[in-house]
């Protein structure tokens, strides 16, 4: 007998639909970019505007990478206490090399 996993009651799976709004996310920030560009490219608009067009763009694009990119939040956590854990051993790691430098000069 092959062990099934559950399903929810909706029929939806949440990752499924973060990747979907993480997709219409960068899609919204790929138009709003090429958007901006467009226009300064034919003189329509100064830098300036272009600068206010585009940056709204490569933040949902950014966003949506990211949500793409983490599966949950119980996930993020746990990617965040181990990125934390690794930063803190290599920052030990360094003061006892550069600890040993000053001493042995």
């Amino acid at each position: 007998m092959k062990a099934v996993p559950p399903q929810r009651p909706e029929g939806r799976d949440p990752r499924r639909r973060r990747a979907t709004r993480a997709a219409w996310c960068m899609s919204a920030g790929v138009i709003l970019g090429t958007a901006a560009v467009t226009c300064l490219a034919l003189g329509a608009i100064s830098a300036q505007q272009a600068i206010a067009i585009g940056l709204p763009g490569a933040l949902l694009i950014v966003g949506g990478l990211i949500a793409a990119a983490v599966p949950d939040a119980a996930a993020s956590r746990q990617l965040g206490i181990q990125a934390g854990l690794q930063t803190g051993s290599l920052l030990s790691w360094l003061r006892s090399v550069l600890g040993q430098r000053r001493n042995g000069l």
